[in-house]
């Protein structure tokens, strides 16, 4: 019995193996021919927004080194949740990639109790692109010009004041919650919806919101806004005058949104290779470095596949951390 059970072993081990090697050869194979056509890549947020703004920025510098276009495909909805549905379940062939950002990958897991999918089981990362941090804005008729004389102001004033964001759970709202927990602080939410209270900031019928630098700057340039602080540990070179939040006085303040592609799970490694190879060729160059951080105010990153997968995992402990003590929870 132990003879055949060895056989059985045996003949086991030497049909794997005459399916591997032609298997990896196969692989091997259609990585040196990859990519032969358009490349689609999935962003889980509608036309216009931050994430579709850069995703267009980056689509336009891969075309060269992959020497194949990359099209932007929005599938937006439930906090980006349609769109990472739709990628996970695509054909692992490389031609199929979704964006991963700092909600879908780091906040929507705990967010929500139930997912169709499993960013670990289901997504090989890529590349984290680039890193943006957060700033805090406040409209000019707030008696506040900076982060102290906002807290101040805050606790004299306990569930007084309000903050505004596209939608309950986004980068902006949980931003936002961080800040009240780390300056004990009671600041009511006001979600707007797609639209987001950009407007209603100008206009004083807003007094506060935590969002990336970028969409605030014309504003803050033109008086219209104030910056109290960024998030990070420089200033930004596009606002030089704003304090990071370290200066500031609220060094725990570590918000910042990112984005970088993923592949559905199965994707052969070459393949991975292949891509992350092409996105640090071109963020060598200086045109897209610049045009991305021109949109963005943010920091170039080009990490590894694995330097990506750690910080998701950061990112989703960090985010976790927030929604529990909030009680922030959503439900599809």
């Amino acid at each position: 019995m132990q003879c055949a059970s060895r056989n059985a072993i045996r003949s086991a081990i030497l049909f794997t193996a005459s399916w591997c090697v032609p298997f990896a050869a196969h692989a091997a194979e259609a990585a040196a021919d990859y990519p032969n056509k358009p490349i689609r890549l999935i962003v889980p947020f509608p036309p216009g927004s931050g994430p579709d703004a850069n995703a267009r920025v980056l689509a336009a510098g891969l075309a060269r080194p992959l020497g194949q276009q990359m099209i932007i495909e929005n599938r937006p909805g439930a906090s980006g949740i349609i769109g990472t549905q739709l990628a996970g379940k695509a054909a692992p062939d490389g031609y199929t990639l979704l964006l991963g950002t700092a909600t879908t990958f780091g906040a929507v897991p705990t967010l929500y109790d139930k997912l169709p999918f499993d960013i670990d089981r289901d997504f090989i990362p890529i590349s984290m692109i680039e890193l943006i941090p957060c700033a805090l804005v406040v409209n000019p008729g707030l008696p506040a010009k900076t982060v102290k004389e906002l807290i101040a102001l805050a606790k004299s004033k306990p569930g007084e004041l309000t903050f505004g964001s596209q939608g309950n759970g986004g980068f902006h709202h949980l931003s936002a919650e961080l800040f009240k927990t780390l300056t004990d602080t009671n600041m009511r939410h006001i979600p707007y919806g797609a639209g987001g209270p950009y407007a209603d900031l100008v206009g004083g019928q807003l007094p506060l919101m935590f969002d990336t630098l970028s969409p605030f700057l014309p504003n803050v340039k033109a008086g219209k806004l104030r910056a109290l602080a960024v998030s990070g540990k420089q200033r930004r070179p596009q606002a030089p005058d704003v304090p990071t939040f370290i200066e500031a006085g609220v060094p725990g303040f570590d918000s910042s949104a990112w984005y970088g592609p993923a592949a559905p799970a199965g994707t052969p490694r070459p393949l991975i290779t292949r891509l992350h190879g092409a996105i640090v060729e071109a963020l060598k160059g200086a045109e897209l470095s610049e045009r991305l951080t021109s949109v963005s105010a943010g920091y170039i990153v080009g990490n590894t596949p694995e330097e990506f997968a750690a910080l998701i995992q950061t990112e989703r402990t960090k985010w976790a951390k927030v929604i529990r003590q909030t009680g922030v929870k959503l439900a599809l």
